[in-house]
């Protein structure tokens, strides 16, 4: 099962390249608590998968990581964060209604956001881009689990989205957010090579998230 353990390697230490990030991330949190804002989420993601012939936010995943936030100026900030986030699709089978198809499509990424924030009394509101990379995939359907045939296209490595959300102050340290990321490059190519209408050239990931984020560093 795909998990947050897929970050570290066979010794069980981190991957390095995600504790460069990790570091990164440090480094400019520190550089100024009087002009830096950092903190911590945890959530789910609501997530499906668009050209993949099925429909409905079905698959849940883990959505954790790190934030840090600098004021612009009064009205605006600028958001950068580390997460790691469990993308896919998910088909339950449906008996009842004579309906054995099933299908389950697990991508654990970490995932790059960043976006600018505009900010009118308790609430926020937040647009910007994300960068992705894969760390896994699983694939099952009524058969069991299954891989993509070497010969067809596999899946890209990394995905490139945008993203919308909203934030609301529960109090000075804890906000809710609701997010809302579509991939605007497909993430595996159709093998027929499709691509007749855009936004049509394969499966593309779309995703609610659903965090609670805790300010542990800077002012308010």
């Amino acid at each position: 099962m795909a998990n947050i353990r897929t970050l570290f390697n066979s010794n069980g230490l981190i991957d390095m390249r995600y504790s460069i990030l990790i570091l990164l991330f440090l480094i400019g949190i520190s550089v100024s608590a009087q002009q830096f804002r950092a903190g911590a989420s945890f959530g789910v993601n609501a997530s499906q998968i668009g050209g993949d012939g099925y429909s409905g936010f079905n698959k849940a995943g883990l959505n954790v990581g790190l934030f840090s936030n600098t004021k612009l100026n009064e009205k605006f900030d600028f958001q950068f964060e580390i997460n790691f986030s469990e993308k896919g699709s998910r088909k339950s089978a449906r008996p009842d209604k004579d309906d054995n198809d099933f299908f389950l499509l697990r991508m654990p990424y970490i995932e790059i956001p960043f976006m600018v924030q505009y900010h009118k009394k308790r609430f926020s509101y937040e647009a910007g881009l994300s960068y992705s990379r894969l760390l896994s995939s699983y694939l099952e359907d009524e058969n069991g689990k299954f891989e993509i045939e070497p010969q067809l296209n596999q899946f890209n490595n990394n995905d490139f989205a945008f993203l919308l959300g909203i934030n609301v102050n529960i109090t000075d340290n804890l906000i809710m957010n609701w997010r809302f990321n579509t991939s605007f490059v497909p993430f595996r190519k159709y093998d027929s090579g499709s691509n007749a209408l855009p936004f049509d050239g394969g499966m593309y990931h779309h995703y609610i998230a659903f965090t609670l984020r805790y300010q542990f560093l800077g002012n308010v």
